[in-house]
């Protein structure tokens, strides 16, 4: 575990991308396909049925990476019931609306959980649609590096299985280039649009594969004008990204970058994934963005202990425009998120706190109060400029 702040500004000019990233866009950007203006946006009522007077306020909980392939998909083949969020109901129960990556493809691959010679390639089975909606996820960002593991037949049946649950998600789009376009939450009063884009992909660059025309590209040009959209007609605006470098504690340049047009774009929150580890947060005019929310349902890595522990963000918005974040951490068991408890809560928080500070400290600082219900830490801006 880096605890010091030295080594960590140290990394923050010398970090290198990860093995699985695809080469930086340039004029190749125009290449992905802009998104398609559409007279009928992608909306769900969750949990609304019909249109309400807003409630005063809007609990949004944000996990990390979800993978329901390899050792869970297994567990879900064996036990269609099988609930890897068990241990972590209590805190999705505090959420009006619960949104995560999903790191896997949902699909029939005759009882395969992961390719038996590539081990980066992976797919939950069809049942785990039906493992998200139980535990009450209420959206997944697709966009991410292994959304075509399987290839464009297993991209499909994993919106199939997903729409068949219920479970609503964004950057990805069964429709041709309208992967850019938000999908729009209802609940409490409050109309949610939520974007999410990747700024990896497995398959070489994206610009030259077929999924471009059905993931959404984190090129900001190609998000622009529908958050720009979004911001005028809806209450709220979140953004899921999936980049930066793996297992590595900081984030890269240009996703600082991508962050500061985002924000400055109109986007309410920002929630990133894809390093495994968790990351500082950074505040943008009063705005979280929490670079990384590092692995949720995910086996850890044996070399990188802070694979097995990180937390969900938790953004309670107000009617009025106020709104109160919270860090709420969690250790891996196997591949099963678990509540800080028993002998070790204590140690556990202390250890979180201090590594949190010490990694918003390159993000441009924030504060971290004293752990409350679920051991979920209250955080605030300094005031400071992000980094």
């Amino acid at each position: 575990m880096r605890s010091n702040l030295g080594r960590l500004a140290a990394l923050l000019g010398g970090l290198s991308g990860c093995a699985e990233r695809a080469e930086r866009p340039s004029a190749a950007d125009a290449q992905v396909s802009a998104p398609t203006p559409s007279a009928t946006p992608t909306t769900a009522e969750v949990p609304d049925a019909a249109p309400r007077a807003k409630a005063d306020r809007l609990v949004v909980l944000v996990g990390g990476d979800v993978n329901l392939g390899r050792g869970a998909g297994q567990q879900i083949l064996k036990d269609p019931k099988y609930d890897p969020f068990h241990a972590i109901a209590p805190l999705l129960g505090t959420a009006d609306l619960r949104l995560v990556n999903l790191e896997s493809q949902l699909s029939d691959q005759k009882g395969q959980t992961q390719h038996p010679v590539n081990h980066l390639v992976f797919t939950g089975p069809p049942g785990g649609a039906d493992v998200l909606a139980r535990a009450r996820i209420d959206l997944v960002s697709l966009a991410n590096n292994h959304a075509w593991d399987y290839g464009k037949s297993a991209f499909f049946e994993t919106l199939t299985h997903l729409e068949r649950a219920g479970v609503r998600y964004a950057g990805a789009s069964r429709e041709r280039s309208r992967m850019h376009e938000p999908t729009v939450l209802s609940a409490k009063g409050f109309s949610v649009a939520v974007f999410a884009v990747t700024d990896i992909w497995n398959q070489g660059p994206i610009q030259e594969h077929e999924a471009r025309h059905h993931v959404a590209w984190a090129a900001y040009k190609l998000l622009e004008a529908p958050l720009a959209k979004a911001r005028k007609e809806h209450d709220l605006v979140l953004v899921l990204y999936h980049g930066g470098g793996e297992y590595q504690d900081v984030p890269m340049q240009w996703t600082r970058s991508f962050v500061s047009q985002v924000m400055a774009g109109g986007a309410d929150a920002f929630f990133g994934h894809h390093p495994h580890v968790p990351h500082g947060i950074a505040w943008h005019a009063g705005k979280p963005a929490f670079y990384s929310l590092g692995n949720l349902v995910f086996a850890m890595h044996s070399d990188y202990p802070w694979t097995g522990t990180s937390f969900m963000a938790k953004v309670t918005f107000h009617a009025d425009g106020r709104l109160e974040a919270e860090a709420c951490p969690y250790h891996v068991l196997g591949h099963v998120p678990m509540p800080f408890e028993g002998k070790s809560r204590a140690a556990r928080e202390r250890a979180f706190k201090q590594h949190l500070q010490v990694l918003s400290a390159a993000t441009g600082g924030t504060d971290v109060g004293e752990p409350g219900e679920l051991s979920c830490f209250p955080v605030s801006t300094r005031e400071r400029r992000p980094r």
